[in-house]
């Protein structure tokens, strides 16, 4: 790895502290560090190079995030489009996506050496459509959520391929990929899995009957989510957790495994099943 980009959460690093350190420590290691323009005022002493995000992104062989598991899904998309992997360091709370916790002093000469894979793991892309035509489109590593506006309940019908596969009176549906199962998918009754598998899960948000169950359905499946046109309906759209519009009578999304994958490297040290056990273990 001879260039590394920083990306940092300012909410879990106000004063840049830990975003030093990690550029100091990966400089004393001979790599040359870029970080965004945003933080130059905070960073002018050191010897990095700054450049606007998406140019940062692209001009380098790895981006360590310095956050949570929020931060990293902020620069996937972008991470995506340019297959610049990501490594994350953990300043938040569960950090199922991070490799590694900010006193880890053993991580920045596994990055140095490349002591690492890169995994490329499902997204999805979701379509919302008025009048027939799309409106915008998004992409998500964890998750789409569709949710009702103001605490209403939405009365809403489920296509697989074309095919209704259930209809829930509930305040939402989440659709996640596998990546996103250990997410809010989780904490609303979803099943794990593992994060090498290719699938989308289907989950209702609180359903209003005791029949409702999660559904795991093949990668290749298009979802399509619809209003009851017998009950009035007004919900929000958002793509890990990012606002990506609101929907009327008459709307409708479309998800779909998106072509773009995520590059995410692993440090070989790190077992899927140990993170599930510790993260989940209180």
């Amino acid at each position: 790895m001879q260039n590394i980009g920083i990306f940092v959460n300012l909410e879990r690093d106000p004063e840049l502290v830990a975003a030093k350190h990690t550029a100091a420590e990966l400089i004393s290691r001979g790599i040359n560090v870029f970080v965004d323009e945003a933080y130059k005022p905070l960073l002018s002493h050191l010897d990095v190079t700054f450049l606007p995000h998406k140019e940062m992104i692209n001009s380098v062989d790895l981006v360590v995030v310095l956050g949570g598991d929020g931060t990293i899904l902020k620069v996937i998309s972008d991470a995506a489009e340019a297959d610049t992997p990501v490594i994350g360091i953990n300043l938040g709370h569960l950090g199922f996506l991070t490799q590694a916790e900010k006193d880890d002093s053993s991580f920045f000469d596994k990055i140095a050496n490349s002591d690492f894979e890169i995994n490329h793991f499902m997204m999805l892309e979701a379509r919302i459509f008025k009048n027939g035509k799309v409106s915008n489109t998004v992409l998500a590593l964890n998750d789409i959520i569709f949710r009702g506006n103001g605490g209403k309940m939405l009365s809403l019908e489920v296509e697989v391929d074309g095919t209704v596969a259930n209809r829930y009176l509930a305040d939402g549906v989440i659709v996640s990929t596998s990546t996103g199962s250990t997410a809010y998918s989780l904490s609303c009754g979803g099943p794990i899995v593992h994060q090498s598998l290719d699938c989308m899960i289907l989950t209702p948000i609180c359903p209003h009957t005791l029949k409702s169950r999660c559904i795991v359905i093949p990668p290749g499946s298009s979802v399509r989510l619809k209003f009851d046109p017998s009950y009035h309906n007004d919900a929000t759209l958002k793509a890990d957790g990012i606002f990506a519009g609101d929907l009327a009578d008459g709307d409708y999304i479309e998800i779909l495994r998106a072509t773009k994958r995520a590059p995410l490297a692993i440090l070989d040290s790190h077992n899927y099943f140990d993170v599930i056990r510790e993260k989940l273990s209180d």
